[in-house]
């Protein structure tokens, strides 16, 4: 029987499912990835291009470039979704599914937080961080405040990188005895779901740069005009410049489509990454940034633990449900599960940098081991953004 798997987001779980079943099946079973924007981006290189670093085209690829042959590719945006029908409603019509793997991420949006989108930069976005790169390029000292306002986020390093690398940048250019930078942040600690020693560590790289580290502080507002940020317990910090990390939520279609549970996003099983939230949904599954996947194990008894958002999850779950999708095309029952292991990168600054594995299913608590940082693996992440935008054909 012919059969339509429909892949809704390109980016790293959506390709690995779409090249994956490609792998897995016949070329009678057709496989179709929708995507609004044209190219797919490795997100680690953003900070790059915020400090000039790299260039785009090393962080990025036409998404038709590493998509495997036999893969049909629509550029469009999803307006709805039809469970009833199985049918994806576009801008550029209607598709029909026989399993419907979501990969949509996750939005970003400033105008969340009164007058953060008015004052804040941010290097979450290829737009965000050229911009970003041309007020670093000015900026001659002062005070640098780099501010998270909402959990839960993509790359869970990512500002905490950033950071650091600002730092390293402004001594560079002999800013440091001219600039104060700090972070204020939402979260109790560094990479919470890593656990107390790597939110430890985090923090004493940042103490030895003189990086203040600020948590538990929820923003209420942002003023641009005075130039600082007003938090809920009636504190102001003022700022010479801001750099935000844009509140993360999901996309619309899967809200108005009732896809989401009160976490805001979307709940799967978390072994085979089945979409639990909608009656009969055998074949729909959401993989990466989209979802919310609850873990087993946690620190603390009355602090529930969810599985960080990171592109290796992502890639990961797409070739899972590649597996459970083309097992039961074939009548077979599936075998391959997501095993909760990924990793993660944090560069350091001098060519060096620190790739800690983790087991995020562990119990009694997730697992993250490190360590020390070194040129190794600082080659190690190169080498790893390369191969994501390696072309296929």
């Amino acid at each position: 029987m012919r059969t339509t798997t429909l892949i809704l987001g390109g980016g790293f779980g959506g390709l690995a499912a779409a090249n994956t079943l490609r792998e897995l099946l016949s070329s009678d079973h057709e496989i179709v990835v929708v995507d609004q924007g044209r190219d797919f981006q490795v997100g680690a290189g953003k900070i790059w291009l915020m400090l000039g670093a790299r260039r785009y085209a090393e962080m990025a690829r036409p998404r038709a470039d590493v998509l495997a042959d036999g893969v049909r590719s629509i550029q469009t945006t999803v307006r709805s979704l039809d469970f009833a029908r199985h049918t994806v409603a576009t801008d550029q019509g209607t598709l029909g599914w026989t399993y419907l793997i979501i990969a949509l991420g996750a939005n970003l949006n400033l105008a969340s937080v009164p007058g953060l989108a008015d004052a804040a930069h941010t290097f979450y976005t290829v737009e965000g961080a050229q911009r970003l790169k041309g007020a670093l390029d000015a900026f001659t000292g002062g005070a640098v405040v780099l501010l998270i306002p909402r959990v839960p986020f993509k790359c869970p390093p990512a500002p905490y990188e950033a950071a650091i690398l600002l730092h390293h940048a402004f001594a560079d250019r002999g800013l440091a005895d001219k600039t104060r930078l700090a972070i204020y942040t939402t979260e109790g600690a560094p990479m919470a779901t890593a656990g107390p020693e790597m939110g430890q560590y985090i923090r004493d790289e940042l103490a030895q740069r003189g990086i203040g580290f600020h948590p538990q502080r929820t923003v209420r507002h942002v003023d641009g005009a005075a130039r600082h940020v007003a938090f809920a317990d009636g504190t102001t910090v003022p700022y010479d410049l801001l750099i935000a990390v844009p509140p993360h939520e999901a996309p619309a279609v899967v809200r108005e489509g009732h896809l989401t549970d009160p976490s805001g996003w979307i709940p799967v099983e978390p072994r085979t990454l089945q979409v639990t939230s909608v009656a009969g949904a055998d074949g729909v599954y959401a993989i990466g940034d989209v979802t919310t996947l609850p873990l087993p194990g946690r620190y603390a008894p009355e602090k529930p633990l969810v599985l960080p958002k990171a592109g290796v999850f992502a890639e990961a779950q797409g070739r899972v449900v590649a597996h459970q999708v083309a097992a039961k095309i074939r009548g077979a029952t599936p075998t391959e599960t997501f095993t909760g292991e990924g990793y993660c990168y944090l560069e350091v600054g001098g060519g060096r940098a620190v790739k800690a594995d983790g087991a995020f299913f562990a119990v009694p608590h997730p697992v993250m081991q490190r360590r020390a940082p070194d040129e190794e693996q600082f080659r190690d992440k190169l080498a790893w953004v390369a191969r994501q935008v390696r072309p296929i054909r």
